[in-house]
């Protein structure tokens, strides 16, 4: 099949003027842009919850602070039932509503960095763990401290499904990476002495091999020690050759030079899989970093410069475009030291993170909406 036909470039951008993608040493591959189209809401979070800006640089300027300590959508994604994400030190996005709606829960974020989204039978869940070298935060011995909580969408409420003591953890540890699978869950478990840290590495169990979330009542309690290698082995890349075929069309164009690692979320599985498109010439040179999402409609990818793939059969819901047609766009240019992040897509609307990121510190962040029904009319009009 010849893609190059179907292979069309859309650019989202604030002016209204022309604007062309150059290929410097950071940027991805060159695209032509092919008309101009406004189809975008910008939004910047704050302590207080979430507000509509003009632009991300027009955000009230905050303190820079570790990632694990700032304000941030940390994950997104959606199920057939959920489509929410987390926001660091804040709260829940809700995004199933038709906009993005935060719902702020200090109780459960406030003094803690949130992790992993994944999505189960049962709901939304994430892992929670506080950085001991940055939040010096004092955890009282007495108090329960939740570990996995999951975000309940009638209520609007989150809630701890099961603790550090439910895996009799001590109170100078912390859960600071967590694999989810369906049955086992892998766990890298850091232990804070007065002299030393130390690193251990655990597996623990639900009852049935479902995707259920382990809580006291279901997990089997077969919690038991496994080694660094194992852990390190659930956690390596794949190949882009073993992806979907879906996220593969999404880059049957683009040169092989153009070297990533991507973060996929798809349709089915409970947690996230990390593909990697690079080869031992990439040794020292800059690698993309994106995140994508596969359903069984298509595929999308985004890179942390706005760069977006997406099959064609997501731009409509007539259901006549097929997901070997590609379209690649180009996000609204952000300013120097920002970059997108995770995204999840809502109906006609993806929503993505942006932040002002240096190195290991982050400053403003927030999210930008897109409306992908009004790119696909745009190129009905082609």
């Amino acid at each position: 099949m010849n893609l190059l036909k179907y292979f069309r470039t859309i650019a989202l951008i604030v002016f209204p003027m022309l604007f062309l993608l150059s290929c410097g040493d950071n940027s991805v591959p060159p695209m032509t842009e092919i008309s101009l189209l406004k189809a975008h809401q910008w939004y910047y979070f704050s302590p207080l919850g979430l507000f509509p800006v003009d632009t991300p640089q027009q955000a009230p300027e905050v303190a820079a602070k570790p990632w694990t300590e700032a304000i941030r959508l940390a994950n997104a994604g959606s199920s057939s039932t959920d489509n929410c994400g987390v926001v660091n030190r804040l709260g829940i996005m809700d995004f199933s509503s038709g906009k993005p709606t935060l719902y702020r829960d200090p109780a459960i974020f406030q003094h803690v960095t949130v992790d992993t989204l994944v999505f189960t039978k049962d709901g939304p869940i994430f892992n929670l763990y506080q950085n001991d070298y940055f939040n010096k935060q004092q955890t009282s011995e007495k108090k329960q401290r939740p570990l996995l909580v999951k975000y309940d969408k009638y209520s609007k409420l989150c809630i701890p499904v099961l603790t550090y003591e439910d895996l009799d953890l001590p109170g100078n540890a912390q859960i600071t990476s967590i694999i989810p699978q369906k049955g086992s869950w892998l766990a890298t478990v850091k232990t804070t002495h007065n002299d030393r840290v130390d690193f251990s590495y655990i597996s623990f169990s639900t009852v049935n091999e479902d995707g259920s979330i382990p809580t006291p009542a279901n997990i089997a309690l077969t919690k038991k020690e496994i080694s660094n290698t194992e852990f390190r082995n659930a956690q390596q890349p794949l190949k882009l050759s073993m992806a979907p075929e879906a996220l593969q069309l999404l880059f049957a164009q683009v040169p092989h030079t153009f070297e990533f690692y991507l973060t996929s979320k798809e349709e089915g599985q409970i947690a996230p899989v990390i593909y990697d498109n690079t080869s031992q010439q990439s040794l020292g040179q800059y690698i993309f970093q994106g995140y994508s999402y596969v359903s069984s409609k298509g595929a999308v990818a985004l890179f942390s410069d706005g760069t977006t793939y997406i099959s064609k059969s997501l731009l409509y819901t007539d259901g006549l475009q097929q997901a070997e047609e590609v379209i690649a766009f180009l996000l609204p240019k952000l300013p120097a030291g920002f970059i997108y992040g995770d995204f999840t897509i809502s109906g006609d609307t993806l929503y993505a993170a942006w932040e002002e990121s240096d190195f290991y510190k982050t400053g403003r962040s927030g999210l930008i909406a897109v409306n992908l029904r009004e790119i696909g009319k745009k190129l009905e009009k082609e």
